[in-house]
């Protein structure tokens, strides 16, 4: 079955890499935009920014991103 053509789908896909701290997630991330010619943008950079952070974590050294705080 074809998909419908529908202007506001996404042109451009997501890519999620995750990994445990000092794996150079951001170094990866960062030389993959730049020959993928795509946006990056750092999950936790951008949680704190926006105040989407409401715990830290001690085992995986890490803030809980909280979604739902964007709404408040």
């Amino acid at each position: 079955m074809a998909m419908a053509q529908n202007s506001s789908c996404r042109k451009r896909p997501n890519i999620l890499i995750t990994g445990t701290s000092s794996t150079r997630k951001k170094t990866t991330t960062a030389y993959l935009a730049i020959v993928t010619e795509l946006r990056h943008i750092n999950v936790g950079d951008f949680a704190k920014e926006e105040n989407l952070t409401n715990d830290w974590d001690d085992i995986f050294d890490c803030y809980y991103i909280n979604e739902d705080l964007k709404m408040l």
